[in-house]
């Protein structure tokens, strides 16, 4: 992952990731209605899902909370937004190894775009299972014109390709073997020498 090339491809996936997760949390967010209204769209939308126990999960748990729910949503898209769009900033630039002035805050959104990697993928996959589908796309002959896959379809597997690449720069700039390594570093042991 310390190749440019392989940096720059990085970058573009979360830039264009990012952009999206940043208008989907941005919108709900100017709307100024999506917390109060998530009930009603949820109570809505489930009415026709073959997804029986995601339907018991939404009833029993997110719709007695919906606005607290809905704030998280549009909170955690624009967080997801940001945070990927800045990672695919700083791997434009030159990978920072130990010692090298930023190396930290490099380490730092490598991790952070992990995390909202992961949050994505929840996300994603809360939306499939609430639209009635599955994570993974399947032939639907009864619905010939529609897409076969669609971007949400997509989504989970770009950031998934964004966890595993951050793992591996991880690893490359930290010199880590393993992912609690590169999050606790051990710091080498210095020896003072005696003057004779």
């Amino acid at each position: 992952m310390l190749n440019r090339a392989a940096r720059y491809i990085l970058a573009a996936i979360e830039a264009i990731i990012g952009w999206e997760w940043l208008m989907s949390g941005g919108n709900k967010l100017l709307s100024g209605t999506f917390p109060q209204g998530l009930a009603d769209t949820l109570n809505e939308g489930i009415k026709n899902n073959p997804d029986g126990w995601y339907v018991s999960f939404l009833q029993q748990a997110v719709i007695p909370h919906s606005v607290l729910y809905g704030y998280l949503i549009e909170w955690s898209e624009v967080a997801v937004g940001i945070i990927l769009i800045g990672a695919a900033l700083v791997l434009l630039g030159k990978p920072r190894m130990p010692g090298e002035p930023q190396h930290h805050l490099a380490v730092a959104y490598s991790i952070a775009a992990i995390l909202a990697a992961v949050v994505g993928i929840i996300h994603t996959v809360n939306f499939h299972f609430f639209m009635g589908g599955w994570v993974i796309p399947t032939f639907n002959p009864s619905d010939a014109y529609d897409e076969g896959i669609d971007l949400e379809g997509l989504l989970p597997l770009f950031l998934l390709v964004i966890i595993i690449s951050n793992i591996a720069l991880l690893k490359a700039i930290t010199g880590a073997k393993t992912l609690r390594e590169m999050i606790h570093p051990t710091q080498p042991v210095v020896e003072e020498q005696k003057a004779a």
